[in-house]
């Protein structure tokens, strides 16, 4: 086995991280209707970023690293998971309990 395919599935194991914006995506997006349209709009968008993260992570310890597509598509939907997660946090869309 190469170290291109080790180091691709050793990659993969932190993309399985999208599992945590499926599940808070879901649940944003199964509540839509007491929800803001903002609030559903985030939801859907975590949930899309963290399934892509997922199956590209599934993608490469099935094909055992053989491209660096699906590293690209994870990389890249972390990185829209993550901006959009700060959005909805500086926007106040989230919504997040404080000190009164």
């Amino acid at each position: 086995m190469p170290k291109r395919r080790i180091a691709c599935t050793c990659l993969a194991l932190p993309l399985l991280y999208g599992l945590v914006p499926v599940v808070f995506g879901f649940r944003a997006v199964r509540e839509s209707a007491a929800e803001s349209a903002a609030l559903i709009g985030f939801g859907v968008l975590f949930l899309l970023g963290g399934v892509a993260m997922v199956s590209s992570s599934l993608w490469l310890l099935v094909v055992l690293g053989g491209s660096r597509l699906p590293l690209w598509i994870g990389g890249i939907m972390s990185i829209l998971s993550a901006g959009v997660f700060a959005w909805a946090t500086l926007t106040h869309v989230l919504p997040c309990s404080g000190p009164a």
